[in-house]
C-alpha cells in the first residue's frame, strides 16, 4: 500500500465535502475528498502525475498520480455553463505535471457574480481501492501547504512510469452510448491486462475494468473516448482495446451522420432555428433509431424547446416554499386526472413513476435547500432538475436514461405551473396526421394530444428505451429517434414518411413515394386487419396439425397486450423485471401480486414463469456472486438458484399462490443435467405441500446449452415439458461470445448445427411424449417457422406484433412440405443457405 500526499491546489479556507451545495459532491457519487473555497485564482497541481483529461470547457481537469489514484479538480459549481468563458487551461491532456506547477487560470470576479459558488473540489474518482488517510478542514490553507493523505494503490516501478504508457483518442459509435452491456465488455476485456487502463471522456476518468465508473462516464453516440493502458505491452493492448470500441462493444454500428457541407454543425445548445432547413421540392433523407414500428405519412409539426427566463431572486423563504408546495401539489392533481383517463397498464405505469418523481426527496431537498439561500421556487426547482438530470446523464443506463426524461418532464410541469406558461408545447390545432419533430419529446406532450391527431413522431434526441418510445409503441404511432440535427431541420408544414421500423426519413418525398407509401400501408393495413380478425382462432397447418402460438413477455404492462394480439398464454415471463434495478430482494409478496396480475391479464391462460436467470451479465447489487474471469461460462440460471436455494424458494411459493391453481408453468433456465431438474423439483413438490396446494405445477427445462439437447431425452424424464431458448444455444454451440463484438455478427440461429440441436431436443422429449417450445428469438422469424413445425416443435413462444401474422402464415403450411424442407435444411452448410430455401420453397416471405 503506498500513501500519496496532496496539496492545497489552491489558496483558500479548506472545508468537508459535505458542506458543498450539490449533492454530486457532498454526497460523494462522484469521489471522496475535500474542497476549498479559494482566495487565489491560480489552480496549481496537487501532486506529481499526468494530466488524464481537460473538460471542454476549461473549468475541471483529471490528474493520474504514479500510485493510480485518479484526482478530480473541479473549479466552481455550474461553471461548465460558462463555457469556458473565464477559464485559461495552462496544460494539455497527456503531460506530465510536478506539484504546484499551474493547471488552470480563472477569472474570479467573473465566477463570482455568474456561477453558483466558487467553492473548488478535489476528489479521487477511483475510489476503490483508495482511502483518505487524513485530511486538513475547517481551516484557512496556503497554496502548496499539505492537505489530503491518500492510502492504496500501489506504485508503478519508474520504469514503467517513463515509459510503458500509451493512450489514443477514439469514437464511440454505438447509438445507446456505453451503457451496462458494452460498458461490461470493454471491463472484461480490460482485466486481462495486469496493468492500469483508464477512459477519459468530458471531464471524468473511469477506472476501465470497472462497470459501473465507465457507466458512469455517460459517454453516447458520437463522443470521443480516451484510453490510455500503462504496463508491459501497453500499445498492444492499447490496439486491442480501441479495436474493440471501434467495432462496437457487441452493439450495433450507426456511422455518424455529418452534416451538410453548407451547414456547419452545431451543439445541442444551439437553437433549432440556426440550422439551415431542407429546401422546399428537394426532397432529402435521414436516419435515426427505430423506437415505435411503423410507417406513416404526414404533415410535420415542430415543437419548440423554450428556456424560460426565470426570477432568480425569491420572495423569501416562506413564500417561496409555500408556492412550491403549491405547484408541486397542482401537478400531482394534473396527473392523477390523467391516470384516471387512461386504459393501458404501460402507460398508466408511466404517469405513476412521475407521481413517484414529484416526492423524490433527494430532488424536494435540493429545491428546499436552493430556496434557503433566497432562489425563487421556479429557479430553485429547474435548478434541481438540471442537477439531477446531469447526474442520471452519466450513468448510461436504459432505465436511468428513461427517468432522466421524466424529471425534464416534471420540471417543465411544475416551472410552467410556477411561471403562469402553458403546460404543453403541443400546438392546440393539430392538422390531420400530425407528425411531430422535435429536439426531444416528453409523455406529458403526448397526453396533450387528442386521440388520432397524430401520425409519426421524431426526434433528434431521446433512445428507443425512453417512456416516449413506450408510449407511441403504445398507441401504435411510429417513432424515429436520435436522429440528431437532421431532424431539427425539418421545417415546419413539410410532407414527411417516418419509417418507424428501418429508422428513415423522408422530408418533402415525391409524390409518386407518398402514393405508393400510402397504397403499401393500406395493403398492409388490410391484411393486417385480416390477420387480426382471425387472431384468436386456434392455429393449425393446413393438414390439421395443432401449433401453440405463445407471447414471450417481459414486465406486467405486455400481458393484455399480448392476450389482444391473439397469444394462447406466455411461453417465458422473464421474472428478472422483478429482481433488476432494486437494491433488496422483492418480497414473496411483491413477486405474488406481480404474476397474479399478469395470469389475470392473460385471462386463465397458461402462464410460464421462467425462475431467476442472472449472472453472466446480469448481476444483482444484493446478490454477490464471486468474481469469474468468464461469467457467461460460470454461475448463472439454474446454478444461481441452486446456490442460494432460499431466494429460488421465496419464487417458488409467489409462483404457487397464484390463482387458479395449476395456470403458471415453472420453467428452470441453463439446465445441464437431470441431476438439476430433480433438484429443483423436491423444492416445487415440498413448497407446493406446504402450501396446501393440491393441484400438481408442470416443471420445465430450459434448453440452452448443446449438452442438454443432447441428453434431452434425460431431462425430458425428470421434466414435464421443455423449451429451447435459442439465443443462449447458438451462442453455445457456436462458441461464439454474444457480446463480443469480433464474433457476434456470425451468430446465426438458422445455422444448421443449431437446428440438429433442435432436432435432437425434440427427438429425446418425444420418448417421453414431452411437449418441445422454442421461446428463443428465431420463433419470432416467419423463416424459422415452418423449419422448427417440420423438426416436430410443437409451440412458438415469440413478440406479441407478430402473432396474428405468425397464425396467418402457419394457416397456409403443410406438415409434408414442412417436414421435407426441415430435413433438407439439416444437410447444408450455412445459415445463408438454409434462409435461401425457405424463400424459394415460400417465396411470399
Amino acid at each position: 500500500m503506498s500513501m500519496l500526499k496532496l496539496i492545497a491546489p489552491l489558496a483558500g479556507w479548506a472545508t468537508r465535502l459535505e458542506e458543498v451545495p450539490d449533492p454530486a459532491f457532498s454526497q460523494k457519487m462522484v469521489g471522496d475528498g475535500i474542497a476549498v473555497d479559494p482566495t487565489s485564482s491560480e489552480l496549481q497541481a496537487p501532486c506529481d502525475g499526468v494530466v488524464v483529461s481537460i473538460h471542454a470547457s476549461g473549468h475541471a481537469c483529471t490528474l493520474r498520480a504514479a500510485t493510480g489514484a485518479e484526482i478530480l479538480l473541479h473549479i466552481g459549481l455550474d461553471t461548465v455553463n460558462l463555457r469556458g468563458e473565464g477559464f485559461t487551461v495552462r496544460v494539455r491532456e497527456g503531460q506530465r505535471v510536478k506539484a504546484g506547477e499551474p493547471l488552470i487560470s480563472f477569472d474570479m470576479d467573473l465566477l463570482a457574480r455568474r456561477a453558483r459558488s466558487l467553492l473548488t473540489v478535489m476528489v479521487v474518482v477511483n475510489g476503490e481501492g483508495y482511502s483518505i488517510a487524513s485530511r486538513r478542514q475547517d481551516r484557512a490553507v496556503s497554496l502548496g501547504e499539505p492537505l489530503l493523505e491518500i492510502e492504496g494503490g500501489e506504485r508503478a516501478p519508474e520504469e514503467a512510469a517513463a515509459g510503458a504508457t500509451a493512450e489514443r483518442a477514439v469514437r464511440l459509435l454505438i447509438p445507446n452510448g456505453l451503457h451496462a452491456r458494452p460498458a461490461a465488455v470493454f471491463s472484461r476485456h480490460a482485466r486481462m491486462h495486469p496493468g492500469s487502463v483508464s477512459v477519459a471522456h468530458g471531464g471524468r476518468v473511469a477506472n476501465g475494468k470497472s462497470v459501473v465508473a465507465l457507466m458512469g462516464l455517460g459517454a453516447k453516440h458520437g463522443d470521443t473516448l480516451t484510453l490510455t493502458v500503462q504496463g508491459a505491452e501497453a500499445g498492444q493492448r492499447l490496439q486491442a482495446l480501441v479495436d474493440l470500441v471501434s467495432s462496437g462493444l457487441g452493439d450495433p454500428i450507426q456511422p455518424i451522420v455529418e452534416a451538410p457541407a453548407a451547414t456547419a454543425p452545431a451543439p445541442r445548445a444551439a437553437s433549432p432555428v440556426a440550422l439551415t432547413p431542407y429546401a422546399a421540392g428537394a426532397p432529402a433523407l435521414f436516419k435515426g433509431t427505430p423506437a415505435a414500428p411503423g410507417i406513416a405519412v404526414g404533415i410535420a409539426v415542430r415543437v419548440l424547446e423554450t428556456q424560460l427566463e426565470l426570477t432568480q431572486r425569491g420572495q423569501g423563504q416562506a413564500e417561496e416554499q409555500r408556492r412550491l408546495t403549491h405547484a408541486l401539489t397542482s401537478v400531482r392533481q394534473e396527473i392523477e386526472v390523467m391516470i384516471e383517463g387512461e386504459s393501458g397498464v404501460a402507460r398508466t405505469e408511466i404517469f405513476r413513476a412521475h407521481l413517484v418523481l414529484l416526492d423524490d426527496p433527494d430532488l424536494n431537498d435540493a429545491a428546499l435547500q436552493s430556496i434557503s439561500s433566497g432562489h425563487s421556487a421556479e429557479w430553485a426547482w429547474r435548478s434541481a432538475i438540471e442537477l439531477h438530470v446531469g447526474m442520471l446523464q452519466r450513468l448510461e443506463n436504459a432505465l436511468l436514461a428513461e427517468r432522466g426524461g421524466d424529471l425534464r418532464d416534471i420540471g417543465r410541469r411544475v416551472v410552467a405551473l410556477l411561471t403562469g406558461q402553458s403546460g404543453s408545447r403541443v400546438p392546440e390545432n393539430l392538422p390531420d396526421n400530425a407528425i411531430l419533430v422535435a429536439d426531444e419529446l416528453m409523455p406529458s406532450d403526448l397526453a396533450a394530444v387528442p386521440p388520432g391527431r397524430l401520425a409519426a413522431l421524431c426526434t433528434a434526441h431521446g433512445g428507443p428505451t425512453s417512456h416516449v418510445a413506450i408510449l407511441a409503441a403504445g398507441l401504435g404511432i411510429p417513432a424515429v429517434v436520435a436522429a440528431g440535427d437532421a431532424a431539427l431541420r425539418v421545417p415546419n408544414g413539410a410532407a414527411m414518411i417516418v419509417d418507424g421500423e428501418r429508422g428513415e426519413v423522408h422530408v418533402h418525398p415525391s409524390a409518386e413515394l407518398q402514393s405508393a407509401t400510402l397504397r403499401s400501408l393500406a395493403e398492409r393495413a388490410t391484411r393486417r386487419e385480416a390477420h387480426l380478425a382471425r387472431a384468436h382462432e386456434g392455429c393449425h397447418t393446413l393438414d390439421g396439425r395443432h401449433v401453440e402460438i405463445f407471447a414471450n413477455l417481459g414486465r406486467p404492462g405486455d400481458a393484455a397486450s399480448a392476450a389482444s394480439q391473439g397469444a394462447e398464454g406466455c411461453g417465458l415471463l422473464r421474472s428478472e423485471f422483478l429482481f433488476l434495478e432494486r437494491s433488496t430482494e422483492p418480497t414473496e409478496e411483491e413477486q405474488t401480486a406481480q404474476y397474479q396480475h399478469i395470469a389475470q391479464a392473460l385471462g386463465g391462460r397458461p402462464l410460464v414463469i421462467r425462475t431467476l436467470d442472472v449472472g453472466g451479465d446480469k448481476p444483482l447489487a444484493y446478490l454477490p456472486l464471486p468474481r469469474e474471469e468468464n461469467p457467461v461460462l460460470g454461475l448463472r440460471g439454474v446454478r444461481v438458484s441452486l446456490r442460494h436455494p432460499d431466494m429460488l424458494r421465496t419464487q417458488l411459493r409467489a409462483i404457487l399462490r397464484v390463482k387458479p391453481e395449476g395456470v403458471c408453468r415453472v420453467l428452470v433456465p441453463m439446465v445441464t443435467s437431470a441431476h438439476e431438474m430433480r433438484a429443483v423439483r423436491i423444492m416445487l413438490e415440498e413448497e407446493r405441500r406446504a402450501l396446501g396446494v393440491s393441484t400438481p405445477v408442470a416443471l420445465g427445462a430450459m434448453i440452452e446449452v448443446p449438452v442438454a439437447a443432447m441428453l434431452s431425452d434425460r431431462i425430458a424424464r425428470e421434466a414435464d415439458f421443455l423449451s429451447i431458448g435459442t439465443n443462449d444455444l447458438t451462442q453455445y454451440g457456436l462458441a461464439m461470445d454474444r457480446g463480443n463484438p469480433h464474433v457476434a455478427a456470425q451468430l446465426d440461429g438458422l445455422h444448421p448445427g443449431l437446428l440438429r440441436l433442435v432436432a435432437s431436443t425434440v427427438e429425446g422429449a418425444r420418448k417421453h411424449a414431452r411437449p418441445v417450445a422454442v421461446c428463443g428469438g428465431i420463433a419470432s422469424d416467419l423463416r424459422a417457422a415452418p423449419l422448427l413445425i417440420g423438426l416436430g416443435v410443437d409451440e412458438l413462444s415469440v413478440s406479441p406484433a407478430v402473432i396474428p401474422g405468425l397464425k396467418a402464415f402457419i394457416r397456409t403450411l403443410s406438415m409434408s412440405q414442412c417436414e421435407k424442407t426441415a430435413r433438407q435444411a439439416l444437410e447444408l452448410e450455412n445459415g445463408d443457405e438454409v434462409r435461401a430455401l425457405v424463400t424459394s420453397t415460400w417465396p411470399g416471405l
